[in-house]
């Protein structure tokens, strides 16, 4: 199937995307002078006068969805002004951003979150539209530097084909969705085919599978590997990348009627880091460091976690839709002779892993300061509903937010990958995409997560005797660092 056909079987109606003679300009600020992108996430914080949020909540939605108003206007007539930390997404605007007379800012990820916020607190030149990144989303969710989509004239109905956790990672308590994603980053496991079948026995994606399936399985077969390997070689590279895959899964509130609790996925984790520790099961190497990257790449171990764009990164994977040239009539048996011998498995595939998970993602978010609602609105749906855009630039690669498009794509051959073996990584990743589930204090649980890893290495020496003082120690860390009596 061709990138053609594969727009017009998801497309009822095409309908070509209006032009006009505006021309896009763009302001470089803190510009690599090399030109090329840099790969470094955005860092600094949101300038705001609120302290670590707590959760009071009873654990109960708000019902009330914030209305939308009839009509909006732009208020200005002077370019749309957009902040963001991608080079790459500029070219996105130039290509699709045609009737709309804007100015693209792009900022260096290293200093971009602090000056958005310095642009639009004190800046000449302020936003409508920025850009920002997983790490950072609720942080400026919760601000007051945000507006809600419905401020822009879009409703929580119109997001139907979007995946739930993109908007659920970017809602407030009083049930505003403040940002909406263009590109995602599900992850899941990717192994490496020839160390698999060296140490776990086969490469089959449907008998490694299981092996990933739970955190208790995933143990087992770390043992495995350094048996196997005389420790040699090791399933994971290191403790750390498990513990933002583990997380992802644990939805329970941390603070409950003012107070810290602690529920069994506590122990859990504790339990499994300290077995990886003890038995010497990974590696120890910092994620995304060139060591990791290196044990990664080069068969010190099995398996990473990862998305698309991070295994394109770490491993080279090349994600995109393929064109298959259709077979000619001169190819005989006599071209292609049948091999005598089972070729070596090489290259890479991949499963899903033992809780659904996303490593990063880049949302769209309307200023405080924005004057161009109406221009801001078309402008998000453009980029997370179009299904002509969003088509096309899944077929370049990017996984888009909508269900029925990456749904096609999971059932287009043409998207499989000889990176992968065969494999289409889509039939993974979408079904756990939609599984993602996001917590509703995702700060308190960074606050969290990062109060139990400072404990544990006191808790591997022995420093800390028993799994209950471990847990008093962190109840009284995490309860001073929230504020909480």
């Amino acid at each position: 199937m061709k990138a053609g056909k594969l727009l017009a079987s998801i497309l009822v109606v095409s309908m070509a995307l209006p032009m006009c003679a505006c021309k896009p300009t763009s302001s470089k600020e803190t510009d690599d002078p090399t030109g090329k992108t840099s790969e470094k996430k955005p860092t600094g914080t949101v300038t705001t006068d609120t302290e670590v949020p707590t959760d009071s909540s009873d654990g109960t939605e708000p019902s009330v969805t914030p209305s939308v108003p009839s009509t909006v206007s732009d208020e200005s007539t002077d370019p749309l002004v957009i902040y963001g930390y991608d080079k790459d997404f500029e070219q996105v605007l130039a290509d699709y951003l045609t009737d709309i007379e804007y100015e693209y800012v792009y900022v260096d990820p290293s200093s971009y979150t602090q000056e958005l916020n310095n642009a639009i607190v004190l800046g000449e030149k302020k936003p409508d539209l920025f850009m920002m990144d997983a790490d950072n989303l609720e942080a400026w969710a919760t601000s007051e530097n945000s507006l809600g989509i419905e401020q822009v004239g879009i409703s929580r109905a119109e997001l139907s084909d979007q995946f739930q956790y993109t908007y659920d990672a970017a809602t407030t308590n009083d049930n505003s969705i403040k940002a909406l994603a263009f590109e995602l980053q599900p992850a899941a496991v990717f192994y490496n085919r020839a160390e698999a079948e060296q140490f776990l026995g086969t490469a089959d994606p449907s008998k490694v599978a299981p092996m990933v399936s739970s955190w208790d399985i995933l143990l087992e077969y770390a043992r495995e590997v350094s048996m196997n390997s005389e420790g040699a070689k090791k399933l994971i590279a290191d403790r750390t990348q498990i513990s933002d895959v583990f997380w992802a899964g644990h939805t329970s509130s941390w603070v409950e009627d003012g107070a810290v609790k602690t529920d069994s996925d506590f122990d859990k984790y504790v339990t499994l880091q300290s077995t990886l520790y003890h038995e010497t099961l990974t590696m120890d190497l910092p994620v995304g460091s060139t060591e990791w990257q290196q044990a990664v790449s080069g068969g010190q171990c099995v398996l990473f976690f990862a998305s698309l764009k991070t295994a394109a990164d770490v491993i080279g994977y090349v994600p995109g839709h393929k064109e298959e040239e259709e077979p000619t009539t001169e190819t005989s048996a006599e071209e292609a002779p049948e091999s005598t011998t089972t070729p070596p498995e090489t290259g890479w595939s991949i499963v899903p892993a033992p809780t659904p998970s996303f490593d990063g993602g880049m949302w769209l978010m309307v200023a405080s300061t924005c004057d161009r609602k109406e221009s801001s609105g078309k402008v998000l749906r453009m980029f997370t509903m179009d299904q002509t855009i969003l088509t096309e630039l899944a077929v370049k690669g990017q996984f888009v937010n909508s269900m029925s498009i990456m749904e096609k794509c999971a059932a287009d051959p043409n998207f499989t990958s000889d990176f992968l073996n065969g494999q289409n990584p889509y039939t993974i990743l979408v079904p756990e995409a939609k599984k993602i589930a996001v917590a509703k204090d995702i700060t308190i649980r960074k606050y969290a997560v990062a109060e139990i890893d400072k404990l544990l290495p006191a808790y591997y020496d022995g420093e800390i005797e028993t799994l209950e003082e471990l847990k008093e120690l962190f109840t009284v860390g995490l309860s001073e660092l929230l504020g909480l009596s």
